[in-house]
């Protein structure tokens, strides 16, 4: 069966679930801030539930959107880092995630979005896609914040924090060096012939 053709609209109901993702940035940070763990865990998990949704949604009823291709990934990175940065820099007295960690985190999530940049500057090429090492990579960011976000209930998880963060650096350094070669590739490719 063949794949629904992508929509020019932006109003789509997948769409709308991406846009409240990207609202609720905002009241997750705040919580995630003040020590209100529960809450940001809550937030936190439901937004990862709403992404789930949102690309099954466009798939299965024919409501992919080229806007929704670029705002979905996007708004997830936006989220994590938030996430990565309010657990790391603003959480005196309590859990956090070790500054070095962050930067590390932001530091690939710069170096993907450049590199894409510059792809499709140069190349016209947009098809950078999601490898499974990158998402797994997410996966493994995400635990973290769940784990740090439930440290005041299940205290059994902080032991486990140092050997998730030795994981989760070979994951960026593994994805990193996947997307590294499909950007080369990409940038070795002749320019694609609109037609025109």
């Amino acid at each position: 069966m063949a794949s629904s053709p992508e929509r020019d609209v932006w109003l789509t109901f997948p769409n709308a679930l991406t846009v409240l993702r990207l609202l609720a940035i905002i009241p997750f940070s705040a919580l995630a801030m003040q020590g209100k763990d529960r809450g940001a865990l809550a937030l936190f998990a439901i937004a990862g539930l709403t992404d789930a949704l949102d690309g099954t949604i466009a798939r299965h009823f024919g409501q992919t959107s080229r806007i929704g291709r670029l705002l979905d990934p996007l708004t997830d990175k936006l989220f994590t880092g938030v996430a990565f940065v309010a657990l790391s820099l603003f959480r005196h007295g309590l859990s956090s995630i070790p500054v070095w960690i962050m930067c590390a985190v932001l530091l690939r999530d710069v170096l993907i979005l450049g590199g894409s940049f510059l792809v499709y500057s140069t190349k016209r090429n947009s098809g950078f896609k999601p490898s499974i090492y990158g998402k797994l990579n997410t996966l493994i960011e995400m635990g973290l914040v769940v784990c740090v976000l439930a440290i005041p209930d299940v205290p059994l998880i902080a032991p486990i924090l140092p050997a998730l963060y030795a994981i989760l650096l070979i994951s960026l350094l593994v994805s990193s060096s996947g997307y590294l070669t499909v950007g080369l590739r990409m940038m070795r490719e002749p320019m694609p012939n609109d037609g025109r």
